[in-house]
């Protein structure tokens, strides 16, 4: 990295190199049997150059051969985007608690152990259904270097299982999904993960009809991204500066409930996007975006922050709004932890005060709608009938519709009181809203 900055000092107005080693270990399981077990290692670098003001990126998985590298980032800087910021000086040492010596230490039979058990614990539910089953063990390094001084590096674990469970009748497929993703061994949760898939099973044994019509609906925490995808393109710098976001020169307005308080979190303790520093090594931070209904704030990486003259968030990610996209893709404004505040109910208390409505699970098609405005439109994958209190059955072929900025302003019921980690960085309790637009067959 030293070799490749000092080659660019005299071509380039600044430079920086984006490196990451990645060990995992993938094991899938498919119909209840072990299917495929491997370890893989992976490492590359990406390059940023801002020349002549304009901001170029290449990336390599040869780190031997920087000129090739540093010719292909000069090259695209000739077309790239201007660049009116620095790339980060600051030097935030590296958290010790995104590393967890467990994980590192787990051996692959211990894995299929694990996999195993939660295998046999799905079939003594339930024998007829079908299962496949995914774990998977990641440790990482991460380091970034640039011509502005900073110099960080970070060691990263990771661990993450999932469960897709189907059952088949004459007529029908019922497919329930449910995932974990962890920094620590400690706080996987295997458990919770065997009872949220063996209590839907119970309420899915019955079909029943719903008809079309406004009703209340509780999402639970996994169904809780249909109601919140529009809410994280709406914070998003990039949405704001675009104009594109309703919340555009909203700072300080009672645009929610005043129950509802949104953050973006980096720092927080146990979440799997927290780190020291983000894709650009800005370090990392806790962004408040809505405060007891207020909003409070935007997620901003190093570009948009300069555009719209504001610090950035340490919000730039590789892989765009959700993450993941590994170091080929170059950064931009995404979520670190989203934390949804919790309420002072049960979900089961939230249930038993609905007189009729569903209670959703998963949707299909995420993202349909006009996301930018806040409105979606989706078919139900998994959701229930509520009737007096009661989950009475699964309803099929239905739709739900609605705009979330409305829902958790004017119509929120209630918050539920137990928090829990989805889509690997979500932290949210289940969300009941009145007034959603349900379309039944």
């Amino acid at each position: 990295m030293d070799k490749l900055l000092e080659a660019l000092k005299d071509r380039a107005d600044q430079a920086e190199v984006y490196r990451e080693q990645v060990k995992t270990i993938p094991i899938e399981f498919r119909s209840g049997k072990l299917e495929s077990l491997k370890s893989t290692e992976t490492q590359g670098a990406a390059l940023r150059v801002i020349a002549n003001g304009r901001l170029g990126f290449s990336t390599t998985t040869d780190m031997s051969d920087v000129s090739t590298l540093a010719k292909a980032a000069l090259a695209a800087s000739k077309f790239g985007e201007e660049a009116k910021f620095s790339f980060s000086s600051d030097n935030p040492s590296p958290r010790h608690d995104v590393y967890d010596r467990e994980i590192v230490d787990i051996s692959e039979e211990a894995l299929v152990n694990l996999g195993e058990r939660v295998i046999s614990r799905l079939m003594d539910a339930d024998p007829k259904v079908d299962i496949n089953l995914s774990l998977s063990k990641r440790v990482e390094t991460v380091a970034i270097r640039n011509t502005s001084g900073l110099d960080v590096e970070e060691k990263r674990t990771s661990i993450g299982l999932s469960a897709e469970v189907g059952k088949t009748s004459e007529g029908d497929i019922f497919v329930l999904f449910d995932e974990q993703q962890v920094r620590a061994m400690s706080d996987l949760d295997p458990d919770r993960l065997v009872k949220h898939i063996v209590d839907f099973l119970g309420y899915g044994e019955k079909i029943v009809q719903t008809e079309s019509k406004n009703l209340p609906v509780v999402f639970t925490p996994n169904g809780t991204i249909a109601l919140l995808l529009p809410l994280l393109v709406g914070f998003n710098g990039k949405s704001v500066l675009m104009g594109t976001s309703p919340l555009k020169g909203r700072i300080g307005e009672t645009a929610f409930d005043p129950r509802f308080s949104l953050t973006d979190d980096g720092t927080i303790a146990h979440g799997v996007r927290t780190s020291a520093f983000d894709d650009e090594g800005t370090p990392s931070s806790r962004t408040p975006l809505v405060s007891k209904g207020t909003v409070e704030g935007f997620t901003y990486d190093l570009w948009t922050a300069a555009l719209a003259g504001v610090a950035p968030t340490g919000n730039g990610y590789k892989g765009g709004l959700m993450g993941g996209g590994g170091f080929r893709t170059p950064p931009g404004v995404g979520t670190s932890n989203v934390l949804v505040a919790a309420g002072d109910r049960s979900e089961d208390e939230i249930i038993a005060s609905i007189e009729e409505g569903l209670l959703v699970d998963s949707v299909l098609g995420l993202g349909q709608g006009n996301i930018a405005a806040g409105e979606f439109s989706n078919n139900v994958a998994v959701a229930f009938k509520i009737e007096d209190g009661k989950i009475v059955g699964r309803v099929k072929n239905t739709m739900i519709a609605g705009n979330t900025y409305s829902l958790l302003k004017e119509n929120l019921i209630a918050l539920a009181s137990e928090p829990i980690w989805v889509m690997g960085a979500l932290n949210t309790p289940a969300i009941a809203v009145d007034g959603v637009s349900v379309i039944g067959q």
